[in-house]
């Protein structure tokens, strides 16, 4: 196989470019730019009737991936769910030429908080925090799984701490999302190939291999996120930018015992045990979320570390960010 040089296989979405002080829809005005990637632009607007901020995204009516089409239907079945750790639907529609969703702000990502000035050194989160954010990610995957969605591009960047309370993590961004369930709630049959979905750094070894995602996908995908807010690296960062085969066969490597320490140093025992209990997931299989949540937290009795405070609420932090503005 050829190398890759696109770390991400994310749709390329053509940016919607709205103007401060625009009006939408005669209920929402344009305050600025907030964000913008492959997913197109991120706005903050302000709600004429109640004069509240929230987030808006738009995309092209014309993108053939439809990818605010999805993110739609998600946020619309996980409020219907009653779920906690996801950001809020609040508005979507059509207007001249593009597509917009308005939801809740969201606080800073795992990724920005993970290289922020304390953590500049080691770029990692304290191992308390570490095992308690952990567990409500994993909340959040099941709420996405329950509803029959799989996420397929989980990483840092897309969760975050909830703007208005400091110790609930969201997660956000469902544009990259599939239906695994058919109209009947079971599982959808694999297809005989897939397309590499997601970020390069936190694929699952199904994605290097062209395998159908499952459910334990999304998990095998958040453990390596885990691993990275732990220790503060992946230890095929180096090549993650580069060649999609090698960060794959560096994956499969760490399965063997005698590789496992490159991929765990620094990381409780408890990760090593749930990849081992990963790696005996099939893809019909339901995962044992609890199972995991368990082993999380038998890793912080273990090691005699306090779910709270977060990192981000010590006075040292909190005071930094003040000087920093």
């Amino acid at each position: 196989m050829a190398a890759a040089a696109n770390p991400t296989a994310t749709p390329q979405i053509a940016t919607v470019h709205l103007q401060p002080n625009e009006e939408i829809a005669h209920r929402w005005k344009v305050v600025r730019k907030i964000g913008e990637g492959s997913f197109g632009a991120v706005y903050l607007v302000k709600d004429l009737h109640d004069g509240k901020e929230y987030a808006m995204k738009s995309e092209r009516a014309q993108e053939t991936t439809r990818v605010l089409k999805m993110e739609v239907y998600v946020l619309a079945a996980l409020k219907k769910a009653s779920a906690k750790h996801c950001c809020d639907l609040i508005d979507s529609g059509h207007l001249n030429d593009y597509n917009y969703v308005v939801m809740s702000l969201v606080g800073s990502t795992l990724h920005d908080l993970r290289k922020q000035p304390l953590n500049t050194k080691k770029q990692k989160f304290s191992l308390g925090t570490a095992l308690s954010v952990g567990i409500k990610c994993i909340e959040a995957i099941q709420e996405l799984h329950s509803i029959g969605y799989l996420h397929r591009d989980l990483k840092p960047g897309n969760f975050a701490i909830d703007k208005n309370d400091v110790r609930k993590i969201v997660m956000f961004d469902f544009g990259m999302c599939r239906k695994y369930v058919d109209a009947y709630g079971e599982v959808r049959k694999p297809r005989w190939a897939a397309g590499f979905r997601g970020t390069l750094r936190y694929a699952p070894i199904s994605c290097h291999i062209s395998r159908e995602l499952c459910r334990k996908d999304d998990l095998e995908t958040w453990l390596y996120q885990q691993i990275e807010l732990t220790r503060g690296k992946l230890p095929w960062r180096h090549h993650a930018e580069k060649d999609k085969d090698e960060v794959g066969r560096f994956k499969e490597k760490c399965r063997a015992e005698e590789f496992q320490k490159e991929l765990f140093t620094g990381c409780p025992s408890e990760y090593v045990e749930i990849m081992l209990y990963l790696d005996t997931v099939r893809y019909f299989d339901t995962p044992d979320y609890a199972k995991i949540c368990d082993l999380l937290k038998q890793a912080m009795t273990g090691n005699s570390v306090q779910e709270y405070p977060y990192d981000w609420e010590t006075p040292e932090w909190k005071t930094l960010c003040s000087e920093l503005g």
